[in-house]
């Protein structure tokens, strides 16, 4: 059986495995990261947005191709039909291509140093008692071994690493998502990205609206265990009810898995790091993870070669690595997470009186999981007594 060696090893090309791997060869470390699609970056399973601070540490511009349009402006439809536009002042957004963004940083990765190899599927770790010492995987139909001193699983939510290796099976709280892309459409402002909320539209969820321009966009639905359908159904409707989108064609249609129960307890054992969305890194009130998975590629791909420099690539060698995301985006997830808990106990008719008196701070705060004690404490002095009952809960 042949056998491939590396100081490092990642299993997956999408932003964290990339940006890991581009950390680890920046590093002077030998570092390999396999692919099992023959492209990083397809097929894509993402609405496609993120900040400009995200694109920005990628190391990317943005520019063409890697991004279709710039957003100015989040709406936020109460179930009511009332909005709240949040403007960018401190802030801007893009509309990603993401075949095109994942590609770049793949190729980042690999200027910077690091092996990709693309068409391999792992199938499993391989351990020396309980420490992971490699990747089983299949190449071109054959049996491939991948040997390293530290593994990193980028593999997504489903992550075969984080499994094989005897970590969580899954999540304890999940969103199924339903994605169409549309053309053919008239958008009146295409720097609009619209956030629909409440059970009408999407169950413990919610939908979206993401222009790539004012012809394209793309329209999805998340939805969690309140729901009643499959997602695509309440795609389905939601599309039927929005004459902006009744004529126009659809160009792809897409899904997916978005974890919301927070990173896992343990992402960290003896030869093995999990990044990304095999270790839960997002962000539960919205589901973005692109740019929570580059800053854990920074910190992972960083860890590993500093470990393997000490000689010490135990649990407790690695725990640096969890350690330094807790800091900042640990903290994120878990606030974000409960606002998402609080929000569970709203009604559609809640919903609707909180967006008369929620302003577009507090929502960037509670959707983003900052200042959330602070936005809490203040939607208390203005919110009738029944939200006000249901947030000093949450505060407790």
């Amino acid at each position: 059986m042949q056998q491939y060696h590396s100081d490092v090893l990642i299993v997956g090309a999408g932003p964290a495995g990339s940006m890991t791997a581009k950390t680890v060869a920046e590093l002077g470390a030998d570092v390999i990261f396999i692919e099992e699609h023959e492209t990083p970056g397809t097929p894509v399973f993402c609405g496609e947005g993120l900040s400009i601070s995200g694109i920005l540490n990628a190391g990317i511009e943005p520019v063409e191709p890697y991004v279709c349009q710039q957003i100015t402006t989040a709406r936020v439809v109460a179930p009511n039909g009332k909005t709240v536009d949040l403007h960018a002042t401190d802030w801007t957004g893009y509309t990603l291509d993401r075949s095109e963004f994942d590609k770049a940083l793949a190729e980042n990765a690999v200027k910077a140093g690091a092996k990709l190899m693309t068409k391999v599927s792992a199938t499993g770790v391989i351990k020396d008692g309980d420490q992971v010492v490699g990747v089983k995987a299949v190449k071109d139909g054959k049996e491939v071994e991948f040997r390293a001193k530290v593994v990193i699983g980028a593999d997504g939510h489903w992550s075969i690493i984080r499994r094989s290796a005897g970590l969580a099976n899954y999540f304890d709280d999940w969103v199924t998502c339903a994605q169409y892309k549309l053309s053919g459409l008239n958008l009146p402002d295409s720097a609009i990205n619209e956030f629909w909320v409440g059970a009408k539209y999407a169950p413990g969820g919610y939908a979206w609206v993401f222009p790539k321009n004012n012809k394209v966009a793309n329209i999805g639905v998340g939805v969690r265990d309140k729901h009643t359908k499959p997602a695509v159904e309440y795609l389905k409707d939601f599309i039927a009810n929005d004459p902006r989108f009744r004529n126009a064609k659809i160009e792809k249609t897409s899904g997916g898995i978005c974890p919301v129960s927070g990173t896992l307890d343990r992402i960290v054992m003896d030869g093995l790091i999990l990044v990304g969305d095999s270790a839960g890194q997002l962000i539960p009130m919205t589901g973005a993870g692109i740019h929570c998975s580059i800053e854990s590629g920074k910190i992972a791909g960083r860890v590993a070669v500093e470990a393997i420099r000490d000689g010490d690539v135990s649990e407790e060698g690695l725990r640096a690595y969890r350690d330094e995301f807790d800091k900042y985006w640990g903290r994120r997830i878990t606030e974000a997470r409960k606002v998402l808990l609080m929000l569970d106990k709203f009604s559609d008719d809640d919903l609707d009186v909180l967006a008369e008196v929620i302003s577009h701070e507090d929502i960037m705060h509670m959707a983003n999981g900052l200042n959330v004690a602070s936005a809490m404490a203040g939607l208390v002095k203005k919110s009738p007594m029944k939200l006000m009952h249901l947030i000093r809960a949450f505060m407790r």
